[in-house]
């Protein structure tokens, strides 16, 4: 009898392991499904004229959020110009957060600088920069200042081209600085096209990439240095062992996608630096897994700043502006420079 009970808390017990597990695992690997959401119709009202060079800075229209029955926060926005979808997930044992976006003129895609001189420390945070050019959903850039050094001057890496704009080299830089600076050893440069289609430049030096940047002419618009490339023409690149890029090590991490025309992924990563102070984070290889399995649809994916740097911001009522990525935390570092994605649709009133 009592061999009889023990067999059968025995295999309670082993159910109970398995459901234990089974809930573990459900709960380590998720993916919140966010399709790309089509623009609406357009009626009533019109299109504003956004260039390259000249953002009206419309902003979102609040009867363009949308809400899930009784919750307050939204999740997306959708009006004739512009379409956000939000999504969350889990994978190894990492929480990330990822918007779809899908625009009607490639000019809302835009690039802005916290300053004018990129050679400046200054920083501000990414919720008051989104605010200042109305953006519908934002996500940090590629520019950094290394705060713990002597140097009044802010590191740059390789050529910035913003809204058709040359931030580096500048126009006063001397054409000796030029060259010495074309052969220093050069990373993988994005550069954003006046299509909205992403170009991914790669070379020995800053010269071979600037040889391609000029070569698009004035098709260029943006263009910017940090990487690595995560995904090209749909292939995953692996095997990044860059200690500078923490890619050796679980942390933050943030990257703009194109996924087709005038369609768009920005995902974040949480990570070790944001309470509650459990979270694992993702080496670069797991960054690049996570996007090429849970996002097949991804064209190209080009690495931002991450660590405490990787901000995702969506305006969350009237008049606010907030990073939503990481929503246990309420820190919120300084940033030098941000992409975002402008409204350009104008409501009849």
């Amino acid at each position: 009898m009592r061999k009889g009970i023990l067999k059968c808390l025995s295999l309670l017990l082993a159910a109970g392991l398995l459901l234990v597990s089974a809930s573990a695992e459900s709960l380590e690997d998720f993916h919140d499904e966010a399709p790309l959401l089509d623009l609406p119709e357009a009626s009533r009202g019109r299109f504003a004229e956004l260039t390259p060079t000249e953002d009206p800075q419309v902003g979102p229209s609040n009867g363009s959020y949308l809400f899930k029955k009784g919750k307050d926060n939204p999740y997306g926005y959708a009006d004739p110009s512009i379409t956000v979808n939000i999504g969350t997930g889990r994978i190894y044992k990492t929480n990330y957060m990822y918007a779809r976006i899908r625009i009607a003129n490639p000019a809302q895609l835009r690039m802005m600088t916290a300053e004018e001189d990129l050679s400046s420390k200054k920083t501000v945070k990414g919720s008051l920069l989104a605010k200042r050019m109305k953006a519908v959903i934002a996500i940090n850039g590629v520019l950094w200042a290394d705060v713990t050094s002597d140097s009044d001057w802010a590191k740059v890496d390789g050529p910035v081209l913003v809204q058709q704009s040359w931030r580096r080299p500048g126009a006063k830089t001397s054409a000796s600085k030029v060259e010495r600076w074309k052969e220093e050893e050069a990373m993988d440069t994005l550069a954003i096209d006046s299509n909205g289609d992403f170009h991914i430049l790669s070379g020995a030096t800053w010269g071979d990439i600037m040889e391609e940047l000029e070569a698009m002419g004035d098709e260029a618009v943006n263009a910017f240095t940090f990487g690595p490339a995560l995904i090209v023409d749909g292939e995953p690149q692996y095997g990044y062992d860059n200690r500078q890029m923490s890619s050796h090590r679980p942390a933050q991490r943030a990257a703009i996608c194109q996924t087709g025309p005038l369609e768009y992924l920005l995902i974040t990563s949480e990570g070790p630096d944001d309470p509650p102070v459990d979270k694992q984070g993702l080496k670069l290889d797991q960054f690049v897994e996570l996007i090429s399995t849970r996002f097949p649809d991804v064209r190209t994916a080009y690495n931002l700043d991450g660590g405490s740097t990787s901000t995702l911001v969506f305006r969350k009522a009237s008049d606010r502006w907030e990073k939503i990525n990481c929503p246990k935390s309420k820190r919120e570092r300084g940033l030098r420079d941000l992409i975002y994605f402008a409204d350009a649709w104008i409501p009849k009133k």
